[in-house]
């Protein structure tokens, strides 16, 4: 029984990734690791360097999600650096500046990162103006929380963590536990922690 179930579930999982695989319109350069579908619709590019993995098989809203990565514009361009991680039910939307994220970045259930406001503030051009837009870069070695939020003109250094539920807009250090609503910077980490770390897993 668990073998018909095995074979159940990967052609499951295949028909899905094809399913969207032909829904996507987006220019997609690389070939990432691909667990979960992706959806890569769009007039701009994403951008897969080497060893991305996309998606979790046997985590939160496998079966009932996929990747959504929307590079709106013939200008916008999400990457990801390699040896990177992407949870389930990821959403990347890029509307010219850009989504940038680093290598070895690991990347939680249900984040959503944007480089823009999509609608102004006041009431009476709020379908009509131009809204902000800014470049989201995010550096390597990040740890970034299921449901989390990034805004437009994040900028995280290296090595840090971003709590579960914070949403994210400003710069921030390398080095640095950040969380809440807005994120704040919650303590630094010590590089000897990143030594002892290292030097505990061998």
């Amino acid at each position: 029984m668990r073998f018909i179930c095995r074979i159940v579930r990967k052609a499951a999982a295949l028909s899905r990734k094809a399913f969207y695989r032909v829904l996507s319109d987006a220019k997609v350069e690389g070939s990432p690791r691909l667990a979960s579908p992706l959806l890569a619709q769009g007039a701009g590019t994403v951008r897969f360097e080497k060893n991305v993995h996309v998606g979790l098989a046997f985590d939160t809203d496998f079966w009932t999600s996929y990747v959504f990565m929307n590079p709106r514009t013939k200008e916008a361009l999400i990457q990801i650096g390699e040896d990177s991680w992407v949870g389930n039910h990821f959403v990347a939307i890029a509307e010219g500046p850009g989504i940038s994220i680093g290598k070895k970045v690991l990347i939680g259930t249900r984040v959503e990162i944007y480089d823009s406001d999509f609608h102004t503030v006041l009431p009476n051009v709020r379908l009509s103006a131009t809204p902000k837009r800014a470049a989201v870069k995010i550096a390597d070695d990040v740890w970034i929380g299921n449901n989390v939020t990034i805004l437009k003109g994040t900028e995280i250094g290296e090595h840090s963590v971003v709590a579960a539920g914070a949403v994210v807009s400003g710069k921030f250090p390398s080095n640095v536990v950040l969380g809440g609503v807005p994120a704040k910077v919650i303590r630094k980490i010590d590089p000897l922690e990143i030594l002892d770390e290292v030097a505990s897993h061998g």
